[in-house]
C-alpha cells in the first residue's frame, strides 16, 4: 500500500498537467466504487488491497487505478527523495517544494484510498483512511515502529450498522507514534488534509457517498486547493501545532518558545518548561501532585529567552527571571521587576520620584497558593515534602536523615562545632514569591520620606505619600487630599458634612522606618544640670541608645541643647512644666504626675503615630534598638504594651512594667491618646510611681499586655548581664564609663571558637 501512496502524490501532480490521466483516474475511481466484494472485509489495509486484486470483478478497477496512479517512471523519484530527506533532521526553513510534494501526496492518497478500499462505507471511512495515511508516512520516518500501525479496524461493526462516526483528532499513541513529535512536514500535511476534508472549518467528515459520486474531480480539487494553501499552512505551523506557555504538550510533544522542552507531570498533563525537577513543582498552580519530568519530543531549537534579573532594567527583556515578578515601568528611562507597584512615589527608593507602574510583558509564574500549606515550614525537615513554604528558600540536605529550608547553603557549613556538616544537596526547587502576593506592608524606607511625605491635616496631592503608619493619601476633591487611615464617601461630620471622593493617591504608608523595621520612636526625660546630660551627649555622639532609633526626642524642665546628631540635626530639648516629685507607695519616686505631663507632650506632638513602637527610656539605660526590633517584630500591629519584670511571681502586682524601658505599640498609644483622661480621673494614682501608673492605666483602658522579660535586664529587677546577647536593654549605669563598658560588652562580636585540639600519637 505504501508505494501506492507515493505514487498517489506523483499522480496528483500528473493529474494537474495531463487531462488524459485525469480522465483515467476519474474512471478508475468510479469503477472501484462499484467493487462491493471487499467493502465489509476485515484486516489491515495491505490485506484488503490484496483481496481487491484477487476479486475477479475488481481486477480491472484495481489495475486502472494503479495505472492512473503510476504516471511516468520519473514521477516517483522526487517524492521518494522527499521521504528519505525527512529521515534526517532538517534546518529551518524547510524545502517547501519537497514539503508540498509529500503533503499533496498525503491529501490525495487519503481521498483515493478511502474510495478504493471501502467505498460507500459511511463517514468513518474517510477518517480511517486519513489515519492510515498518517501512519504510513510516520512508518517511513520510524521503520522500527511500522508493525504497530496495521491495526484491525475497530470501527467496522459500527459502520455495518450504518452508524455515523465522526473522526476526532487522535493522540499520537493511537497512531502508533513512538513518543516523538511528528516532523513538521507530516504534521503540516495532516492538518492540511484534515482542513481540506472539512471546508469552511466544518469538522463533519465528508462521506464516502459524496466522494464516490464525484471522487475523481474531488481529489483533483483537493490537491489544487492544498497546493494553493500549503504556503500559508506551513507558515503557521508553529502556532498551530506546538504548545505555548501554560498549554498541554502531551499531544503536540513540541514547544513554540526557543529552548523549551515538553515535560510530563503524569498521564494527563505535560507542559513546556526550561527545566524540570521530579517532585512537587512550586510553580504548578493546579495541584501539589508531583511531576515525573519525563521528556516528550525534542527540545525546541535555540536558547531560552533571557529575562531581567532583580534590580536590572527590564524594559528591553519585557520579562522577569524571578518567580512572581512583573516588569513595571517607572518612566521612559527605567523599569524594574517587582511583585507589586503602586503609581506614585516608591517609599523604598533612596531618592523621591514618581512611578507610572505601567506593566511591561507578562508576570513570571509565582509560587502556587498550595505551597504555603503543603510545603515544609521553616525549621522543619523538608525531605518528605520536597518543597519549602517560605518564599526565597530551598530545601537543602544536611545528611540522609535531615534537610531544612534555607535561603542558601554552603557545603561543609555547620552552626556549631559539634554539628554534622551540611552536604547542601538541593531537594526540589526554590520557592519564589507568590503570583498573587499582597503588596508588602512593612520595610525600611528612604530617608527622604520623613521630609517629603505629609502629616495628617496637610494637603498630600503633591507628595502622594504619608508619614503615619498605615495612612493613605485620599482625595476630597480636585484641590484637596489628606492622609487618613480610612476614608468614607458619606458626609463627614468633622468636615462640615462635606463628602470625600476617597480616591487613593500613592502607596499606603509604612511609617518612618528610616533605619530598620519595625520602626521605633524613643524618648527620654532627663535633668540637663545633672550627670544625665553627659550620658545623653555621649549617646548622641555614638548614635547609640535612643539616638539609634528611627525617631527620638528629649524632654526636660530646663531649656538646653544636647548637640548635633550624625545626620546634622540639632537636638533641642522639648520643655515640660516643673512638677515636684514625691515618694511612691513602694518607696520609689512618686513621679506619676510628672510623667503624665510628659506623656501629654508626646501625645500633643503626634510623632508617635509615625512609628510602630514608642519607647520611654531612662538616660542611664543601655538600649540596643536592633535587638528591641527583633523582640517586637512578631507583635507589630497589635494593640499591646510589654510587661518586662517578674521579680515577685506570687505578687498580684507582678509581672509588671518596670520604668527603665517601657514599650508601647502604635495602637496602644492611640488608645491612650483617646482615653488617658479616664486614667487621670478614675484611678488613684496620687502616690504611684510612673511605671505603676502606666501599667494600670493600660489595663484600665483595654490595652493588651505581652510578657517579654528579654527586653530589659535590670539590676532593680532580676539583674543585668550586659554580655547576654538576647536582652535588648540594660539598667542602671549612671556614669559614662559604666555605661560605655556595658555598651561595649553588649555590642562586642562573639568570640572566635578555639581550634579543636589535634591528638598526635607518638611512635
Amino acid at each position: 500500500l505504501k508505494p501506492a501512496f507515493y505514487r498517489g502524490g506523483a499522480a496528483v501532480g500528473k493529474l494537474r498537467r495531463d487531462s488524459n490521466a485525469r480522465v483515467r483516474a476519474h474512471a478508475a475511481l468510479r469503477e472501484s466504487a462499484e467493487c462491493k466484494s471487499t467493502r465489509s472485509s476485515s484486516g489491515p489495509p495491505a490485506r484488503r488491497m490484496a483481496m481487491l486484486r484477487d476479486a475477479p470483478d475488481c481486477v480491472t478497477a484495481a489495475e486502472e487505478l494503479e495505472s492512473a496512479l503510476a504516471g511516468d517512471a520519473g514521477s516517483d523519484a522526487p517524492l521518494m527523495a522527499t521521504s528519505k530527506a525527512r529521515r534526517a533532521p532538517k534546518a529551518f526553513p524547510w524545502d517547501r517544494r519537497l514539503v508540498l510534494g509529500l503533503a499533496t501526496g498525503l491529501a490525495a492518497a487519503a481521498l483515493l484510498s478511502a474510495v478504493a478500499l471501502r467505498s460507500g462505507g459511511g463517514r468513518a471511512t474517510t477518517s480511517s483512511a486519513l489515519m492510515r495515511a498518517h501512519a504510513v508516512i510516520q512508518a517511513d520516518a520510524v521503520p522500527a515502529a511500522r508493525p504497530q500501525y496495521w491495526q484491525e479496524d475497530d470501527r467496522q461493526d459500527s459502520e455495518q450498522q450504518n452508524e455515523t462516526i465522526e473522526y476526532r483528532p487522535q493522540p499520537a499513541e493511537a497512531l502508533g507514534h513512538d513518543g516523538r513529535p511528528p516532523s513538521p512536514e507530516v504534521a503540516a500535511a495532516e492538518v492540511a488534509a484534515w482542513q481540506l476534508l472539512h471546508p469552511g472549518g466544518d469538522l463533519t467528515p465528508v462521506s464516502d457517498t459524496l466522494l464516490a459520486g464525484g471522487a475523481g474531480a474531488g481529489a483533483v480539487d483537493v490537491a489544487d486547493a492544498f497546493a494553493a494553501n500549503s504556503t500559508a499552512l506551513l507558515a503557521s505551523h508553529d502556532e498551530t501545532l506546538c504548545s505555548g506557555v501554560g498549554e498541554s504538550c502531551l499531544t503536540s510533544k513540541c514547544c513554540k518558545e526557543d529552548g523549551m522542552q515538553c515535560f510530563t507531570k503524569d498521564l494527563y498533563w505535560g507542559q513546556c518548561l526550561e527545566t524540570c525537577i521530579p517532585g512537587p513543582n512550586v510553580l504548578d498552580q493546579a495541584s501539589s501532585a508531583p511531576w515525573e519530568c519525563k521528556t516528550l519530543g525534542d527540545r525546541a531549537p535555540g536558547d531560552p529567552k533571557k529575562c531581567a534579573a532583580d534590580g536590572a532594567d527590564c524594559r528591553a527583556d519585557k520579562c522577569c527571571k524571578s518567580g512572581g515578578m512583573q516588569c513595571f515601568e517607572k518612566d521612559e528611562n527605567w523599569g524594574v521587576c517587582r511583585p507589586q507597584c503602586t503609581a506614585g512615589p516608591d517609599l523604598f527608593e533612596s531618592t523621591p520620584g514618581q512611578w507610572s507602574c505601567k506593566p511591561i510583558g507578562p508576570r513570571s509564574p509565582g509560587a502556587a497558593p498550595w505551597v504555603a500549606s503543603k510545603c515544609a515550614q521553616p525549621g522543619s525537615d523538608c525531605r518528605a515534602a520536597g518543597c519549602c513554604a517560605a518564599p526565597g528558600t530551598q530545601c537543602y540536605k544536611q545528611t540522609d536523615f535531615w534537610a531544612q529550608c534555607l535561603p542558601d547553603c554552603k557545603p561543609g557549613q555547620k552552626a556549631n562545632e559539634w554539628d554534622k556538616e551540611w552536604s547542601c544537596d538541593a531537594i526540589g526547587s526554590r520557592t519564589p514569591s507568590r503570583a498573587d502576593s499582597p503588596p508588602p506592608s512593612a520595610g525600611k524606607v528612604g530617608a527622604w520620606v520623613e521630609d517629603t511625605c505629609s502629616d495628617e491635616g496637610q494637603n498630600c496631592r503633591t507628595s502622594q505619600c504619608c508619614r503615619e503608619v498605615g495612612a493613605q493619601c485620599y482625595t476630597k476633591n480636585e484641590f484637596w487630599a489628606s492622609c487618613r487611615v480610612g476614608c468614607d464617601t458619606a458626609p463627614d461630620v468633622n468636615d462640615g458634612n462635606k463628602s470625600w471622593s476617597c480616591n487613593t493617591m500613592g502607596p499606603k504608608s509604612w511609617g518612618l522606618a528610616v533605619k530598620d523595621w519595625p520602626s521605633l520612636f524613643c524618648f527620654s526625660l532627663f535633668m540637663p544640670s545633672s550627670y544625665e546630660m553627659g550620658l545623653m551627649q555621649m549617646q548622641l555622639g555614638k548614635d547609640a541608645g535612643i539616638f539609634g532609633c528611627d525617631g527620638h526626642e528629649v524632654f526636660a524642665a530646663e531649656d538646653a541643647t544636647v548637640g548635633t546628631s550624625k545626620d546634622g540635626k540639632v537636638i533641642k530639648i522639648v520643655l515640660i512644666p516643673k512638677i515636684a516629685v514625691g515618694v511612691s507607695q513602694d518607696g520609689t519616686a512618686g513621679n506619676a504626675k510628672l510623667f503624665m505631663a510628659v506623656w501629654d507632650k508626646v501625645i500633643a506632638g503626634g510623632r508617635f503615630r509615625n512609628y510602630d513602637w514608642t519607647l520611654k527610656v531612662d538616660p542611664d539605660a543601655v538600649l540596643l534598638p536592633w535587638r528591641m526590633r527583633s523582640h517586637m517584630v512578631g507583635h507589630t500591629g497589635s494593640k499591646v504594651y510589654v510587661v518586662n519584670c517578674n521579680k515577685f511571681p506570687g505578687s498580684p502586682n507582678f509581672p509588671m512594667m518596670y520604668g527603665a524601658v517601657e514599650v508601647f505599640s502604635q495602637s496602644a498609644m492611640i488608645q491612650y491618646a483617646l482615653n488617658s483622661w479616664k486614667c487621670g480621673q478614675q484611678l488613684p494614682w496620687g502616690t504611684w510611681g510612673e511605671d505603676y501608673y502606666m501599667t494600670h492605666c493600660m489595663d484600665f483602658i483595654g490595652v493588651g499586655r505581652i510578657g517579654d522579660f528579654g527586653v530589659l535586664g535590670d539590676n532593680v529587677c532580676t539583674g543585668a548581664n550586659c554580655a547576654d546577647t538576647y536582652t535588648a536593654s540594660f539598667h542602671p549605669f549612671k556614669n559614662e564609663a559604666a555605661w560605655m563598658q556595658c555598651w561595649g560588652q553588649a555590642t562586642a562580636p562573639p568570640p572566635t571558637p578555639a581550634p579543636a585540639a589535634v591528638m598526635v600519637r607518638k611512635l
